[in-house]
């Protein structure tokens, strides 16, 4: 049986810009659906991802579907933003790190955007669970940001409408934002079933 390519994260889909060609770059590339998905939209795609075996895998399934894509393994923290992108993604891909470094890579991002680009980005809120359970045990290091010792990283946790405000009105257009609550089921280092807290956005730069 033919494989088929999975579906990227329906808000991916809904607000990549149909028929323009250009660059695109997806940070934490994760399982490189999205990645895969805006090779076949026509991008140049830079994917980027600190798992070794992510990126792997993603260099074989774009050999498998003769997709196109520059994959690399990359911490964002690190990269160089050396491009000017039509669309960049960073769906849950910058909440294991610092306060301050977030608010690094949005700037970055920012400036990285052409005009007419547009940038998706969510991450985790302190609506969160595990915002509750860090809030009582820990001291944050950084505003909302506590450091797990069974992880080995940090947590970042956004306000409520936080990762709107980062976006003025007069230079993005707002397409898409919403804060809500997903139930996750359990699964290794959390077995239980526990709700996150997820803002996510789509912007166009307009200025």
């Amino acid at each position: 049986m033919e494989n088929k390519l999975i579906p990227p994260n329906p808000f991916v889909e809904k607000y990549t810009p149909k028929g323009k060609n250009g660059l695109a770059l997806d940070i934490r590339t994760g399982n490189g659906n999205s990645a895969l998905f805006l090779a076949r939209e026509g991008f140049k795609v830079d994917a980027i991802d600190i798992n070794k075996n992510a990126i792997e895998s993603l260099k074989e399934r774009s050999k498998e579907f003769k997709l196109e894509l520059n994959a690399a393994v990359q911490d964002v923290r690190q990269f160089s933003f050396d491009k000017k992108y039509d669309v960049i993604l960073a769906i849950q891909s910058l909440v294991f790190m610092k306060k301050s470094e977030f608010e690094t890579i949005i700037s970055k991002i920012k400036e990285s955007l052409n005009s007419g680009g547009v940038a998706m980005i969510s991450s985790f809120t302190t609506s969160d669970a595990s915002y509750l359970q860090f809030a009582q045990k820990r001291e944050p290091v950084e505003e909302n940001t506590f450091y797990s010792e069974g992880s080995k990283q940090y947590w970042n946790f956004l306000e409520k409408d936080e990762l709107k405000n980062y976006f003025p009105n007069e230079e993005f257009k707002i397409l898409a934002y919403e804060e809500f609550l997903k139930e996750d089921n359990p699964h290794e280092g959390t077995p239980y079933p526990h709700q996150h807290g997820i803002a996510r956005i789509a912007v166009e730069l307009i200025k």
